[in-house]
């Protein structure tokens, strides 16, 4: 099977207190959608409800919508990128960015999409403030990571080159 081309990967959140992979699907159905958008989700630990904690949930990396089929998550963008949502709404734990890092880093990798082609939902959407963090950070914190590495970001459309 070919290869989707991918150039951007965008980062969502659920906009809610827990969930899941098929939570989401499920949510997503209910919308008459043919299941889950995003492609991954990172759980906080709360599957059920939010006072259902269980560590082993927490920052678990589940894959929904497999990369070869376009994903359906941010209008005008989908044929061409990767959809993260991080389940919570305004607080998300230590785990789930931790994941979300080597997540982005690996896709990053393996797609060859440069540092500023990974973008929060409200960069390509003023009306949206999802993933409700700054970006800017996250990229900061990539770019240390790389920078430790040895990986240097070139233009848009060069990807990851690694030294």
């Amino acid at each position: 099977m070919k290869a989707r081309p991918v150039n951007l990967i965008v980062v969502h959140c659920s906009a809610s207190d827990w969930g899941s992979r098929d939570a989401i699907d499920q949510w997503h159905r209910e919308f008459g959608w043919s299941g889950i958008g995003y492609n991954y989700v990172i759980t906080n630990g709360c599957k059920v409800n939010k006072n259902d904690f269980d560590l082993r949930y927490d920052g678990k990396i589940e894959e929904g919508r497999p990369i070869n089929e376009v994903p359906a998550h941010v209008k005008g963008h989908n044929s061409h990128s990767i959809g993260i949502c991080l389940i919570g709404n305004h607080h998300f734990t230590k785990k789930q960015f931790t994941q979300l890092k080597g997540l982005l880093l690996d896709l990053m990798d393996k797609h060859e999409v440069a540092l500023d082609r990974v973008v929060g939902h409200y960069e390509l959407d003023s009306g949206k403030t999802c993933p409700n963090f700054d970006m800017d950070t996250v990229r900061n914190e990539l770019r240390e990571s790389m920078t430790l590495v040895g990986i240097l970001t070139n233009d848009i459309g060069n990807g990851a080159k690694k030294k």
